[in-house]
């Protein structure tokens, strides 16, 4: 298994990096007839008109034909970072017409298995057609054009799957005249493919909605409209247990009670206005998926935004304050006076219901189960208003219980009564909400110990809402609200503006530790630097954040032709630690500069400024 997985690993590798040349065509033959070949593929190029006016549009057919048992991958074909693949791609050339679009077939999903992982991408198979909008101008003499067009890309397979580069090419003739006339070549299997183009971005969109009906292997494609729906109810339902949505749920609970003010009608509304909220996020779902079909011919992605980290970091954020107030460490509380009248409150709180339901659906998309993924996809393969129904469907299923709860107040009375239970039962639920807060931290990029600032800012944010709710009677002076709330709210925000920023692209380059590197360096005259650094070391990320990671300290190790390397000693086992232990004896943050030739190095312990640094530099190429 091992071995299949390191050839398959070596295959890839040598595909990105071009180190199998495949064979290249630029064989030009006749018009309407298969007329270049590249060994696995066959290319040829149909115009829709035999001839044409001037002014007139048309399309140009590039039919391609892919050996059996090989693969040529899509204009989109996704993939991994270790292992990217070249896209498909068309070079069309087309003298004075003017080149417009470019439509792509179908791909299909196509799994290659390396052992440890699979690599998912998006490939051609077989005969694939593609298109091309070309516009005679208005002024254009009689006579033939000749337009060629040239594919490019990779393919894979054959019987030692190997990957080849892909470039072949193909002609034809298109004849402008005084009238038109209809290419015969052009027939009813190219009209059909021609029917299925789509431009890349809407290839990639259908990516997102999952595989197409041909290649769908979880049988969401087959279903039934009642299938369809009762999935989309059942999703909905899932979301109720998911792990950032079930610990909130006796938190909401508890807040409607207490808004309800023992009345069993405000209750029921309450309830039922929570309930609504859920519906609402989901209608508003519905009707981004259909502007989406409508008008840009895309697919709805639940998780789409979660691609940028702010967003991830934001939905973090809000489950930290979340926990912070399921742990008691600060609660809400408006003063009577602020809410007015008994009409406004009334008001008011419903308003508050509504916004809790809203926030608890956004809340379920991070964590979204299977269920409700293939909801999704099977919504997006139906009608316009049959995909928008089982999207609203996913938010009744969701608000369903809670409407439920509302309607039945009564049940409330089989609860336990209160007690320590209550708030133990309410801590609990809190700890559940921490995962999900590491699972999103950990998704964040991790150069400059970015995970490691956002978590810091986690701390801060919760002692910022310890103080602003726990060091405070509620019957304080007004003056002390101030001064204590404010002073909470300034260090959050410092923190936060300090901690939160992604930290910029590595100013200086570290190479890896290597001792015989330092010698060769020092003997051709030149200043080495050693940072010692470790995972755990804290201040060697602030170290870095104030010193290494700056251009002034880029600038300087430039000019002077510094050899910057990194010795990690984050295990004690490892080879950098073993140096170090033996050398120096001591840990992290530990910065040894050589000077040039066989002087002392100058070897410096914790922290020091950026201007202490440089002048270090300036003592040790002094020492030449």
């Amino acid at each position: 298994m091992l071995c299949r997985s390191l050839f398959a690993v070596m295959l890839l590798e040598l595909a990105v990096f071009g180190q199998i040349a495949g064979p290249q065509g630029d064989v030009l033959g006749e018009p309407g007839r298969f007329s270049a070949s590249a060994g696995h593929v066959e290319l040829r190029a149909i115009a829709s008109q035999g001839r044409v006016r001037p002014g007139q549009d048309l399309h140009l057919a590039i039919e391609m034909r892919i050996a059996e048992g090989w693969h040529y991958y899509s204009v989109e074909p996704a993939g991994s970072e270790q292992f990217p693949v070249k896209a498909a791609g068309l070079d069309v050339s087309a003298g004075s017409l003017k080149v417009g679009r470019i439509l792509w077939p179908p791909d299909y999903p196509y799994k290659t298995d390396l052992g440890d992982r699979t690599i998912l991408n998006y490939v051609y198979e077989g005969r694939a057609v593609a298109f091309v909008s070309l516009t005679v101008p208005k002024t254009a003499e009689d006579g033939p054009i000749a337009v060629a067009v040239t594919a490019q890309g990779q393919i894979c397979g054959g019987p030692d799957n190997v990957c080849l580069d892909l470039r072949v090419s193909a002609t034809t003739e298109i004849t402008i005249g005084s009238s038109s006339a209809a290419n015969p070549a052009w027939d009813d299997e190219v009209a059909s493919a021609f029917e299925l183009a789509r431009p890349a971005a809407q290839v990639r969109a259908a990516h997102a909605a999952g595989p197409p009906l041909s290649a769908a292997d979880d049988g969401v494609a087959g279903l039934t409209v009642v299938g369809g729906l009762a999935l989309a109810l059942l999703a909905g339902l899932t979301l109720n247990i998911m792990p950032c949505v079930l610990p909130i749920i006796p938190l909401r609970i508890y807040s409607i009670v207490q808004m309800a003010h023992a009345s069993r009608r405000r209750f029921v509304t309450l309830g039922l206005a929570f309930a609504a909220g859920i519906v609402l996020f989901f209608v508003a779902l519905a009707v981004a998926s259909a502007v989406l079909k409508m008008f840009g011919g895309g697919t709805l992605d639940l998780n789409v935004h979660f691609k940028y980290p702010a967003v991830r970091i934001g939905v973090a954020m809000v489950l930290v304050v979340l926990a912070a107030n399921l742990f008691g460490l600060f609660s809400v509380t408006v003063p009577s006076r602020l809410a007015g009248l008994e009409r406004d409150q009334k008001r008011h709180s419903h308003a508050a219901a509504v916004g809790m339901g809203l926030m608890m659906a956004l809340l379920a998309t991070p964590c979204s189960f299977a269920y409700m993924a293939l909801a999704v996809t099977w919504a997006q393969l139906q009608p316009l208003w049959l995909g928008s129904l089982a999207i609203v469907l996913v938010g009744l299923g969701m608000a369903g219980p809670h409407a439920v709860l509302a309607a039945m107040p009564d049940m409330l009375k089989k609860l336990p009564k209160p007690g320590r239970w209550m708030e133990l039962f309410k801590q609990a639920m809190g700890f559940l909400l921490l995962p999900a807060v590491v699972y999103l931290l950990s998704t964040l990029p991790t150069y400059g110990g970015w995970p490691f600032w956002v978590a810091a800012f986690c701390v801060v944010l919760v002692f910022g809402l310890w103080m602003w709710g726990s060091w405070l009677r509620y019957d304080a002076p007004p003056a002390r609200k101030l001064i204590v709330r404010g002073l909470a709210a300034m260090l959050v925000a410092a923190a936060g503006l300090w901690m939160l920023p992604r930290p910029a692209a590595a100013a200086v380059k570290f190479e890896n530790f290597n001792a015989a590197r330092i010698t060769e360096a020092r003997a051709d005259g030149r200043v080495v630097v050693v940072k010692v650094t470790a995972a755990w070391c804290t201040e060697c990320k602030l170290l870095d954040r104030a010193v290494f990671n700056t251009s002034e300290v880029a600038d300087e190790f430039a000019g002077r032709n510094v050899l910057a390397m990194q010795a990690d000693v984050t295990d004690a086992d490892s080879p950098d630690s073993r140096w170090v232990e033996r050398h120096f004896s001591t840990t992290p943050p530990l910065t040894i500069i050589y000077p040039p030739g066989d002087g002392r190095p100058l070897v410096k312990l914790g922290r020091f400024s950026r201007g202490s640094f440089i002048k270090w530099l300036d003592d040790a190429s002094r020492l030449r």
